[in-house]
């Protein structure tokens, strides 16, 4: 069996000024959420960590190419390369092999410069992790686009990559979600489906955006999105996968629910 904790959605911010604009996302609060969390474990036997984007709770502005009053962007992007470098001191910390991936709200040049053991492909914990650096479009709706789209199409048809897989990425292909005039779903979710179906390579898919999460297991692919972490009561999902097709998924959280 492989156990594996599913992180998403800490909009951390230490070093960066100010917090996330939704004041339920408590990105001052993340590295002492995160040592709660450490706490808790030993007796959860994990194999792997999953961290599926928005490590930071990066500005538009800044992610767009710019600043705010008060901070010029290279101040600004040294805050955000010291804010990533206490999330990677805490997942090595935990002295388990981890994958990342960026979210809408991260820096990915900031990311890939901090996190440089992040690849495409990670072999781990008895699986083949596919890590996926998406984009938002204009329109705000995810899309899967060249380079990352052509490695897709590996992990569904090369010879060489003929092993159970698990996917990384932070939007969802399934199930289609539109909240607040928001679509959090892929342009062209239901053929990316349609080709994890028929590949039967690809254990699971794990994702994060949507902070209330979501869960379908409908076939012998598992499409899950955790619940964000920065919101109380910080929530995080495990997953026990067992051959050949089995898997047991549980949320948990830091805080009472209470």
């Amino acid at each position: 069996m492989t156990r594996i904790l599913h992180l998403t959605d800490l909009h951390l911010r230490q070093h960066q000024p100010g917090s996330a604009d939704n004041p339920d996302r408590l990105s001052r609060e993340m590295m002492g959420i995160l040592d709660d969390l450490s706490q808790r474990l030993a007796p959860l036997a994990i194999d792997l960590i999953a961290v599926t984007g928005d490590l930071l709770d990066v500005p538009d502005e800044v992610i767009a190419g710019g600043a705010l009053p008060g901070l010029d962007r290279a101040a600004w992007l040294a805050a955000v390369e010291r804010d990533l470098h206490l999330v990677r001191e805490w997942l090595q910390a935990q002295h388990r092999p981890h994958v990342v991936c960026p979210g809408n709200h991260d820096h990915a040049a900031s990311l890939a410069k901090v996190f440089p053991e992040a690849a495409d492909v990670v072999d781990a914990a008895g699986f083949r992790f596919f890590c996926f650096w998406d984009e938002l479009g204009p329109d705000r709706q995810p899309r899967r686009t060249g380079p990352r789209l052509d490695l897709f199409e590996q992990s569904l048809t090369a010879a060489e990559h003929d092993v159970a897989q698990i996917h990384i990425q932070h939007y969802a292909i399934e199930p289609p979600i539109s909240h607040k005039g928001w679509r959090y779903d892929y342009v062209g979710a239901q053929a990316m489906k349609q080709r994890l179906e028929e590949s039967r390579r690809v254990r699971a898919v794990l994702s994060g955006h949507y902070h209330p999460g979501s869960l379908v297991h409908d076939s012998h692919v598992l499409y899950s999105g955790a619940p964000s972490f920065c919101e109380r009561p910080h929530r995080f999902r495990i997953y026990d996968f067992s051959a050949p097709e089995g898997v047991r998924v549980e949320d948990h959280c830091v805080l009472s629910a209470n």
